[in-house]
C-alpha cells in the first residue's frame, strides 16, 4: 500500500478539510464526502518521475465515516490534522465511475481512475512541471456530476534544508520519541510561486491502516512544526503489542474542494512528493 496514498496512502492523505474547533473531534455525520488525488513523485536514487492516482470515500450519509482533530502546527503558522485512517469507508462497490486527469505532461488521453479498480493508476514518467494547468473530469462514483476542475500543478522543486529529529550518524530510520516536535525547514519561495506545504506523520501498522498527523504550511514561510502532544497522541493510538514505525513525508500541495448538491464534497488534490523519511517511534 503506497503509504495509505493521497489518502490510500499518501496520495489520499494529502488534503485540507474545514473543520469545526480546534482540537476538538470532529464528526462527519450525514455527509457524503470523497477525495481524488493524483501523485508525482521523484525518486531520490535513480532521478526518475512516477504519478500515481486513485480515490476515496471519507464518509457517506448513511454508512458514516471519519473523525478528524484540528489544531494549529507549532509555528503557529498552518493547520494540522490528527486522523485514525479507520473511520474511513475506503472504497465501497459503486455501480460505475471514471475520474479523469489531463494536462501538464499527462498522456493527451488523460491518466483515469475508475471506479472499484483494485489498485491505484500508475504511470512511470513525469506527470508535471511547476504551475502546469491540470484539469480534473469525474462521473458517476455515485455523486451528482461535477463541473471540470482546473488548478496549477503544485511545485516540482523546493529545498528541504532540514528535517527534525535528524538523523544519527549511519542511520537510515530517524528515531522519535513522543516527546519530540517533528520539524521541516525549506528555502522561503517568492509569493509569486506560492503553493502549499504539507508535512506528513503517519503510522504502519500491520493489520490495521494506521493513522498520521499532517501540517500545512506556506511555501513562503519556510517551515512547519507538528507539535510533540500530537506525536505523543498519535503513537498512542498504535495497538501496545505493535512496534511504533512509518514515514515522514514532505509535499507541495493544491487542492479544490468541490460542494455539490445532495450534501455531497469532493477534496480533488494533486500533490508533489519532496522527501519521504522512515521513523521508528518509541512509548
Amino acid at each position: 500500500m503506497i503509504g495509505r496514498f493521497l489518502l490510500i496512502g499518501s496520495v489520499l492523505m494529502m488534503f485540507v478539510a474545514g473543520c469545526g474547533d480546534y482540537e476538538d473531534g470532529y464528526y462527519r455525520y450525514g455527509a457524503n464526502e470523497i477525495v481524488f488525488g493524483i501523485r508525482q513523485r521523484i525518486d531520490p536514487a535513480s532521478g526518475e518521475s512516477s504519478v500515481t492516482a486513485s480515490y476515496e470515500f471519507l464518509g457517506l450519509a448513511d454508512k458514516g465515516g471519519w473523525a478528524t482533530s484540528v489544531f494549529r502546527d507549532g509555528d503557529g503558522d498552518g493547520t494540522c490534522y490528527f486522523e485514525r485512517y479507520d473511520n474511513r469507508l475506503g472504497q465501497p462497490h459503486v455501480e460505475s465511475g471514471v475520474a479523469t486527469w489531463v494536462g501538464g505532461k499527462l498522456p493527451a488521453a488523460g491518466l483515469q481512475v475508475l471506479a472499484n479498480q483494485p489498485e491505484p493508476t500508475q504511470l512511470a514518467g513525469a506527470g508535471w512541471a511547476t504551475d502546469d494547468l491540470l484539469s480534473f473530469d469525474v462521473s458517476g462514483f455515485a455523486m451528482p456530476r461535477l463541473q471540470t476542475v482546473t488548478m496549477k500543478a503544485p511545485r516540482t522543486e523546493l529545498e528541504i534544508t532540514a528535517i527534525s529529529p535528524a538523523l544519527a550518524e549511519g542511520a537510515t530510520e530517524t528515531s522519535l520519541a513522543p516527546t519530540n516536535d517533528v520539524g521541516v525547514t525549506w528555502t522561503p519561495t517568492s509569493r509569486d510561486g506560492w503553493t502549499r506545504v504539507m508535512v506528513t506523520l503517519e503510522t504502519d501498522e500491520e493489520g490495521n491502516p494506521g493513522g498520521g498527523v499532517r501540517c500545512f504550511g506556506s511555501s513562503t514561510s519556510g517551515s512547519v512544526v507538528i507539535p510533540a502532544k500530537w506525536v505523543a497522541r498519535l503513537f498512542s493510538s498504535v495497538d501496545p503489542a505493535k512496534p511504533i514505525k512509518g514515514r515522514i513525508s514532505v509535499a507541495s500541495h493544491r487542492q479544490i474542494t468541490y460542494l455539490a448538491r445532495g450534501s455531497w464534497t469532493a477534496y480533488i488534490v494533486a500533490t508533489t512528493l519532496h522527501r519521504e523519511q522512515p521513523f521508528t517511534g518509541s512509548r
